[in-house]
């Protein structure tokens, strides 16, 4: 009896030392994945049962980058990860989708002639691989940037030199959610024409990149049925590259890089046209653009001072005034991958950390006032 009476006493303080998260801890946490050996965050989703999955890419070994993959919970801990790869030089995942039984991870492969390939890849809740595809011929270049997942259809949409070696076209594609394709449109050809984001509006889609031809950021809607052009516009000025998008509603949100460390970012209404541009946010190039509950923008971008990149927090309110600086948001030391509003009216944002610090994957979750934001 004796025995049993130190095991109970044991047993209750053991866990009478546990202590839980706290909600406010739950909310604002910086946390860091990965090997550490060159790892890279690229894209976040927050999960329909609580928690996020984060994809980028990570270094086994002196050459073999590969596709990286981690669960996480509601409270920042990790539940499991894994890495991905065929032997090629460069396997990088760039977005990540939740669908009913797993997750859709689109992404990269650049071979060792420099060829890059772009695939699908289908994971369980657990992470096991059920199926990956490639997408493009084996002979040219296609780089996935952006997809949407939509009942029994999956939309890609991104570049390719399948017309023109060198010249890199518009790319869209539609498959289904076995990752067959169903049709596809290479068009524009010039140099360094791209589609950086894809959104799903009715029967249209919206697809927003860059021209190389004017040098100017372009939208284009496009039935989802087939390719065929309803209606075209361009955002910005000469030498204004898209850098994301965000579409909510009547809103498309359009964050314009020009090359010298500045941005912009423009609100377009669904004929396209602009509602408002705000002025210039100076020294910061724009990466990533979330639309909060309240009609809050916040934009994560990033500028480099004294040979080492900080992530940096722009707020614009829903008139197109912007706040900035260092009186406003503290900095992080490190790169952009996606910024996204959370389902408490919070931010989390996933990145890589600067060099300094070996190169790890970087998640930093705020709460609705920024807490973890602000100096």
């Amino acid at each position: 009896m004796k025995k049993v009476y130190y095991i109970i006493l044991f047993t209750s303080i053991l866990f009478s030392c546990e202590k839980s998260i706290s909600d406010f801890q739950s909310k604002n946490f910086v946390k860091f994945f990965g090997s550490g050996n060159e790892s890279k965050g690229n894209d976040v989703i927050e999960l329909t049962g609580g928690g996020y999955l984060v994809v980028g890419s990570d270094l086994v070994n002196s050459t073999d980058y590969q596709i990286y993959a981690c669960k996480i919970d509601a409270d920042g801990n990790l539940i499991w990860s894994n890495t991905y790869g065929d032997g090629a030089l460069k396997d990088e995942g760039k977005t990540v989708k939740e669908v009913s039984d797993g997750f859709i991870i689109s992404g990269t492969s650049v071979e060792t002639g420099g060829l890059v390939h772009s695939f699908l890849m289908k994971i369980n809740q657990y992470g096991d691989v059920r199926w990956t595809k490639f997408v493009g011929k084996q002979d040219c270049d296609i780089s996935v940037n952006d997809i949407v997942v939509e009942g029994t259809s999956i939309y890609l949409a991104g570049s390719s030199d399948t017309l023109l070696a060198n010249k890199t076209d518009y790319y869209v594609s539609k498959l289904d959610t076995s990752g067959n394709k169903i049709w596809d449109k290479h068009f524009q050809i010039s140099l360094n024409s791209s589609f950086q984001r894809v959104f799903s509006n009715n029967d249209e889609l919206i697809l927003v990149g860059t021209d190389g031809t004017t040098g100017k950021a372009s939208i284009f809607l496009t039935p989802k049925t087939h390719f065929g052009i309803n209606s075209s516009a361009v955002a910005g000025n000469s030498s204004e590259v898209a850098g994301d998008a965000c579409f909510y509603g009547s809103q498309l949100l359009v964050l314009l890089n020009n090359g010298v460390n500045s941005s912009a970012l423009e609100n377009l209404n669904t004929g396209l046209s602009q509602v408002w541009r705000t002025d210039d946010i100076n020294s910061i190039v724009a990466k990533s653009v979330a639309l909060k509950n309240d009609g809050t923008i916040i934009i994560a971008g990033e500028n480099t001072l004294e040979g080492t990149t900080y992530i940096n927090f722009i707020k614009v309110d829903n008139n197109g005034e912007v706040y900035y600086g260092n009186d406003v948001f503290r900095t992080f030391q490190g790169n952009v991958g996606k910024v996204l509003k959370t389902n408490d009216d919070g931010l989390i944002l996933v990145g890589t950390t600067a060099s300094t610090f070996g190169k790890t994957i970087q998640l930093i979750k705020t709460d609705k006032d920024y807490f973890m934001l602000k100096n």
